[in-house]
């Protein structure tokens, strides 16, 4: 037993559980040296890696609630709890050797589901004083960017078999906005900047630089994909 946790241990030594090829900078740099330590507790107690991505929605709806009645430090600790579950299930399945395609779309959804979740919130939780019509279009606008950079990735992974290589190709958007891992960093820097301040605009300027550099980091992965060598299909 004890060589066996050993083995363990060092399977999940940093950043052996990373994916380095299409991970946030913030959660391969950050989360990822973090992450292994819960996905090893998880292992030992049995918690399967689909167990650990219901876990990891239950964080996100409780972030989503916790922001919707303006507890805003609770939003923001659930929010970086959420953040880091979500690298817990994949690293689960790897430690077990028990990865699936059910798993790795059900990882995929529970993001997502989160993202709509969290920020929508964080504008539902806004003071009425602070509310204008611009926020919805920009929420819009927002959700509209994200669904178009991730739908790219996914339409990448299925034509081409891999992970889009964000860390390779897109370096700089990886630290803008080219990740949830990062989107949600920036959103928690701005909502405890509106703690300390009352200054609610510092969120709608977030909402729309991160709609800005989505809609770039969109064009730009486009342009990128066209110049990969042409593989011609069987």
């Amino acid at each position: 037993m004890k060589q066996q946790d050993n083995v363990l241990q060092l399977d999940a030594a940093y950043p052996k559980l990373a994916k380095k090829a299409s991970d946030g900078m913030y959660c391969y740099a950050i989360q990822r040296r973090i992450s292994p330590y819960i996905s090893l507790f998880c292992v030992r107690k049995g918690i399967t890696a689909n167990a650990a991505t219901g876990i990891d929605m239950l964080f996100a709806i409780l972030a989503a609630w916790s922001l919707s009645q303006g507890h805003y430090v609770l939003g923001v600790i659930l929010i970086q709890t959420f953040s880091l579950w979500s690298c817990v299930d994949g690293e689960v399945a790897r430690l077990t050797k028990s990865p699936s395609k059910l798993g790795d779309f059900y990882d995929t959804m529970t993001d997502r589901s989160a993202e709509f979740l969290i920020f929508a919130s964080v504008l539902y939780s806004m003071p009425s004083s602070a509310i204008s019509p611009s926020w919805g279009t920009l929420f819009f606008f927002y959700i509209g960017m994200v669904f178009l950079i991730t739908a790219s990735s996914e339409k990448f992974r299925s034509v081409y078999h891999k992970n889009y290589p964000k860390s390779e190709h897109e370096r700089v958007f990886s630290w803008l906005c080219a990740g949830s891992d990062t989107r949600f960093l920036y959103l928690c820097v701005a909502i405890l900047f509106y703690i300390f301040t009352g200054n609610a605009s510092v969120i709608e300027w977030l909402v729309m630089a991160l709609s800005f550099l989505l809609g770039i980091n969109f064009i730009f992965r486009l342009w990128k994909i066209s110049t990969f060598p042409i593989e011609v299909s069987d």
